[in-house]
């Protein structure tokens, strides 16, 4: 190749990158995040009234609407408990709903769950009493309890939602709300201290919980305690409200909240 051939093939090779470039940010852009929602699907959430076909297919419903996501809805009772190797392995985003049966998770499938948050290939959220769920206590390392809880007997207590991290992606442009009926949670709650709190949750009668707030986890647990730098860590989010016999989920904060969730863990997730 002569000086002329080589000059003209560099210019050629200048004037193409460019649209190779952004043919190849449009693929990532087109790209769909895959997001699994398991639900325990405990009997209670239909035959209170609170939702018509279980929780998690409402969140996985108002989910499917958001451009973008493709969203699985699993249940407990499916063969492999919804919890299949494919399932897993494709989730860029799990979330997880869960209350009476913790107990009855398959802890292979908690592992494998587990192996791929600490790898930084998936997110986990733990939505309401899913802190006491296997993959949630396996991946922070603590009981994951709190001192009180209190429905009042089923009818509930008004919660005050105040957003106090006002800047982060989650919560940006998001105005404090309230909750018509929610389960008081009360602090202490016993997991290591958060990476960021977002919302905090407070009732009339004095109690209050960190209602939105993530940690992030490496192979060897919780970054902060670990004290080593993670170059890709996996991210925990911990969503308070959810109880079974309220119709939280319906709500429209609660579903902005939701959806903001799934697209920012899932941007972390891509993050080189």
């Amino acid at each position: 190749m002569d000086r002329r051939q080589f000059l003209g093939a560099a210019t050629a090779a200048l004037v193409a990158a460019p649209a190779l470039a952004q043919q190849t940010t449009s693929r990532r852009q087109r790209r769909e995040i895959n997001v699994l929602v398991w639900d325990e699907q405990q009997d209670v959430q239909v035959k209170s009234g609170a939702y018509e076909n279980f929780l998690g297919n409402a969140i996985a419903e108002f989910l499917a609407t958001v451009p973008g996501l493709h969203v699985v809805s699993a249940n407990i009772n499916e063969p492999e408990q919804g919890l299949t190797a494919e399932r897993i392995n494709s989730a860029d985003v799990i979330l997880w709903w869960g209350h009476v049966r913790h107990k009855d998770v398959d802890d292979s499938k908690v592992e494998s769950i587990v192996a791929r948050v600490k790898r930084g290939e998936c997110a986990f959220v733990a939505l309401h009493s899913a802190h006491y769920s296997k993959p949630f206590k396996r991946l922070l390392g603590t009981r994951c309890g709190f001192a009180y809880v209190d429905s009042k007997k089923g009818k509930g207590y008004r919660e005050y939602l105040r957003i106090v991290n006002p800047v982060h992606p989650i919560t940006k442009g998001l105005k404090d709300f309230e909750i018509p009926r929610t389960e008081i949670y009360a602090e202490p709650f016993e997991v290591p201290f958060p990476d960021k709190i977002l919302i905090y949750g407070h009732w009339s009668n004095g109690h209050s919980f960190p209602d939105l707030c993530y940690w992030s986890v490496g192979p060897n647990g919780v970054a902060r305690l670990a004290r080593s730098r993670v170059r890709q860590p996996g991210k925990v989010i911990y969503f308070r409200p959810g109880h079974e016999t309220f119709p939280i989920f319906k709500q429209p904060e609660v579903q902005e909240i939701i959806k903001r969730i799934v697209l920012w863990a899932a941007s972390e997730r891509h993050k080189a």
